[in-house]
């Protein structure tokens, strides 16, 4: 058994590492994590080291596994920071998007009501006198509360 995967990786060519390379890319693609961009990216470096450079199949993993560990460890804050993996920004505020837009209230009593923004009923809160009818600005966000104003 041994024997045999020796035997195997005594054939392993620069054309085995672009397949791998590929298959790596291919999954990365599909996935769209970037967690198997860099063994893909490894995987054709090692096939270029190893037209240019011809080495033993131990020296090829080595390489190989050098550089996955390389650029995971330098490439992957890049391609974070790149990407702006972390910031959501606007994820669940969609009522942050309303600030400044005019409507009217459809319900308004003791300082509680509605407010009708393209086809979505809002809740509304204001400190001021008012009643359905009238034309409001939305002046903030308290969860899923809109904080109105009279418009002028």
């Amino acid at each position: 058994m041994i024997e045999a995967l020796m035997q195997l990786l005594s054939q392993l060519a620069p054309q085995h590492w672009l397949i791998l390379g590929l298959a790596l890319l291919i999954a990365e693609m599909a996935s769209g994590t970037t967690y198997l961009l860099w063994p893909a990216v490894a995987a054709f470096l090692t096939a270029l080291l190893a037209w240019a450079f011809p080495m033993d199949w131990g020296v090829e993993l080595g390489v190989f596994a050098a550089l996955v560990i390389g650029l995971t460890a330098f490439g992957r804050p890049l391609v974070q920071r790149w990407r702006g993996e972390g910031e959501a920004n606007g994820l669940n505020e969609r009522g942050a998007g309303l600030i400044g837009v005019r409507a009217v209230l459809t319900e308004f009593a003791d300082g509680i009501g509605a407010v009708k923004i393209g086809d979505t009923v809002w809740r509304a809160s204001s400190g001021e006198n008012l009643a359905a009818g009238d034309s409001v600005e939305i002046a903030g966000i308290d969860g899923t509360t809109l904080r109105v104003t009279r418009a002028d």
